[in-house]
């Protein structure tokens, strides 16, 4: 299935194939629906992708490293007009986000060693969080206890403690907060993706995304991503927020709402 957004007025034909849930794709998107550029995503259900594969479409010369995500980039301003094929959400996030930046911006390569570092930190920080959580959803009760305590006492707190910390420490330096006029960045879309995945797994969370919470600076730097405008059009337009998270049949929307009713609690953050 294709969707295509926003107005062509870009310089780049920019596609993106990946399959029809969320997961690794979460935060390439928001880059995508933020930046007001065209688009095209291709979404490969996982019965035809095995088709592809046991027909020899699935090469490092169509899909690198023989997985999806996958971004295919043609620059209209040249005379070639040759494909540039990327795979991999970091090296995707990367590049979209300096293609992406508007004139007179201040691309993330320009900044000092230790601020490019410290965003580097946060961002694969937070796609580790994801992924490693997302491979939990394999097993039907992985969001009932006790593995459901796992999750949250030993891997999702972790997480969000060390990233309020890390941006407490980049603010110092840098903008961490996006204001509206301000262009979003693969640091945002990093972490917003991983909160919005948290605060679906566990509801009680957003308490502690408040100003009187214990992560207030996550919630702000959340809140400032998912209300923005283009951000807001394109998730309700393609109902995002109803697709799966993973490929597994216990990583739906509807399977993740129903695990979070029944043990999600408001004692959640008690003695942290």
């Amino acid at each position: 299935m294709f969707v295509t957004s926003m107005i062509s007025t870009s310089r780049y034909h920019i596609h993106i194939t990946y399959f029809p849930v969320r997961a690794r794709c979460e935060p390439v998107l928001l880059i995508l629906a933020d930046s007001g550029t065209h688009f095209e995503y291709e979404e490969v259900p996982l019965v035809k992708w095995g088709e592809m594969k046991k027909t020899g479409q699935v090469t490092p010369a169509t899909f690198p490293y023989g997985g999806v995500p996958v971004l295919r980039v043609t620059d209209k301003s040249s005379e070639q007009r040759s494909e540039f094929l990327l795979g991999e959400t970091p090296a995707i996030l990367s590049y979209l986000e300096e293609i992406l930046s508007p004139p007179g911006a201040t691309l993330n390569k320009e900044l000092p060693l230790q601020t490019r570092a410290r965003i580097q930190m946060i961002r694969e920080a937070s796609m580790f969080f994801t992924n490693r959580v997302w491979q939990l959803s394999v097993e039907k009760d992985w969001l009932a206890p006790p593995s459901r305590d796992k999750i949250w006492k030993a891997i999702t707190v972790r997480y969000l403690r060390n990233t309020e910390a890390a941006l407490r420490e980049l603010q110092k330096e840098t903008k961490v907060v996006p204001a509206e006029t301000d262009r979003l960045t693969t640091l945002h879309a990093t972490v917003a993706a991983a909160i919005t995945f948290i605060t679906q797994l566990f509801p009680s969370a957003q308490r502690g995304l408040t100003s009187g919470g214990d992560f207030p600076l996550c919630g702000q730097l959340w809140m400032a991503v998912m209300t923005r405008p283009r951000v807001v059009t394109y998730w309700k337009e393609h109902t995002i927020a109803e697709k799966a998270w993973t490929i597994t049949e216990y990583g739906t929307a509807e399977w993740i709402a129903r695990e979070a009713a029944k043990y999600d609690s408001a004692s959640l953050l008690a003695k942290l």
